[in-house]
């Protein structure tokens, strides 16, 4: 997908073009995009997708605040007297790591839908932070393991867990982006696997945090034999609400628009046109049609 600018078109994350536009860091926005030299994105962005270019600034062309990850950011761009505003992957609540995606007037707008389902309206995020605040204290002399993405939820997840004293262990692929968050200032307190920090914490029961795919009780259970302590496992994402998971617990936690944020958004913004991408948007436009 591509959008006019001032100074040409612009291809949208993993669209094909001289000039690209990066949303954010996350694999599935990076495809064919690590060999291009002239970039719209944040300096987050290029420094956890390891891009190769620079960020150009280009006339008629803003970056927003997206809510979704460090260094998120929606596209928004004026061309021949018309607003377009590109989300690509946004959450509207504010989080314990950053503020909720910024609105802007447009004429149209493109906008996710990964969540463009009625069934999908999340708790509130102070509720979802106690459950888990309850849960692992609740838990404290077993062995945790908390699965997220390791781009983004994890370091959230690893907030919520310093934000009641539990200092995690985390696997080496996560702590590569802890280490962009702490460059560009948000302070993560945990210890890494491998380190004597965290074979010292792993004397007692600690908290670890692995990616979703290891995130399973079988992986639970042969820590259990190595430490000869009982271990428990739990994941962390919006698709907990209607999905069950291998897991011990599961947490609502979700760093997209839910189905009303998503529907509340479109209509903050004032478009007259709009596409949904990265998912169905069929009925959150049933339900625009009825507005």
């Amino acid at each position: 997908m591509h959008i006019p600018s001032p100074e040409g078109l612009i291809a949208l994350d993993n669209a094909d073009g001289d000039l690209s536009f990066v949303s954010h860091a996350h694999s599935d926005h990076l495809n064919g995009v690590k060999k291009k030299e002239r970039l719209i994105a944040s300096q987050e962005t290029i420094a956890l997708g390891c891009l190769p270019g620079k960020h150009e600034n280009i006339r008629g062309v803003k970056l927003l605040e997206a809510g979704h990850i460090l260094g998120s950011r929606q596209l928004l761009v004026e061309a021949d007297g018309k607003k377009i505003l590109y989300t690509g992957d946004i959450r509207t609540r504010s989080s314990i790591l950053f503020p909720g995606a910024a609105i802007a007037q447009c004429d149209k707008l493109i906008i996710e839908s990964t969540y463009g389902d009625p069934q999908y309206r999340f708790p509130d995020y102070q509720e979802i932070y106690a459950q888990m605040e309850k849960w692992v204290t609740r838990n404290s002399q077993c062995n945790i393991l908390i699965g997220g993405y390791a781009l983004g939820k994890s370091q959230e997840i690893i907030k919520i867990l310093n934000s009641f004293g539990v200092a995690p262990v985390v696997d080496r692929n996560i702590e590569r982006f802890n280490a962009v968050y702490e460059k560009f200032g948000v302070k993560l307190d945990r210890s890494v696997v491998g380190t004597p920090e965290a074979e010292e914490a792993m004397k007692k029961p600690f908290v670890g945090i692995v990616e979703m795919k290891r995130a399973k009780r079988y992986f639970a259970s042969r820590l259990q034999e190595a430490f000869n302590r009982k271990t428990l496992v739990a994941v962390a994402t919006g698709w907990a609400l209607h999905y069950s998971f291998d897991a011990d617990a599961a947490f609502v936690l979700s760093d997209h628009a839910d189905f009303g944020d998503l529907l509340e958004f479109v209509k903050s913004t004032g478009a007259k046109e709009i596409e949904f991408v990265h998912g169905d948007g069929s009925m959150l436009e049933k339900h625009l049609l009825k507005a």
